[in-house]
């Protein structure tokens, strides 16, 4: 039911059925009937709404993930990667409510913000970037500056930012 939701939902951003305030209430009903006639069950608007209310609590959760030690972001798949099964089980034994996030792959995409301009605009692009860059950059603070080194790109060294606010 989650998979049948995920392709509904794309369906519907690329229709440009979300934006600012979410998902617009036509998406909604596309979506209760895909549900209900896909499941022969009787899922209405606000069922879809709650259910991605649900998402988005999920996606709080996955998003932290990466910025730990042995973990990373794979932009292509959007899920999270692990660099071996001890450093899952370690995390999951201090963040237990992470565990069924494992093999997750649209949450982000379909929960992070989408907003077509505007200040703090994001969409699951901005997203996955943010995710992939948290896990491939250090940061070095001191003397009151902070300069941001990204990893990926060792060469390009003036990618840093100094006096950082943020």
């Amino acid at each position: 039911m989650e998979r049948v939701l995920a392709d509904v939902l794309r369906d519907q951003r690329n229709l440009g059925n979300k934006g600012d305030g979410g998902w617009e209430k036509s998406a909604l009903n596309v979506i209760a009937t895909m549900l209900s006639t896909s499941f022969d069950a009787n899922v209405t608007s606000e069922n879809a709404k709650n259910h991605i209310k649900l998402w988005r609590s999920w996606y709080g959760i996955v998003s932290e993930i990466p910025g730990h030690s042995g973990f990373d972001w794979d932009g292509t798949k959007h899920m999270i990667t692990v660099e071996n099964e001890n450093a899952w089980n370690e995390y999951c034994t201090s963040h237990k409510s992470a565990k069924p996030f494992r093999f997750k792959d649209d949450i982000v995409d379909l929960c992070a913000k989408y907003r077509a301009t505007g200040h703090g605009a994001e969409i699951a692009m901005d997203a996955n970037e943010a995710m992939s860059r948290e896990t491939n950059e250090v940061e070095f603070t001191g003397l009151g500056a902070t300069a941001t080194i990204d990893l990926e790109e060792p060469s390009y060294t003036t990618k840093k930012r100094l006096f950082k606010d943020d």
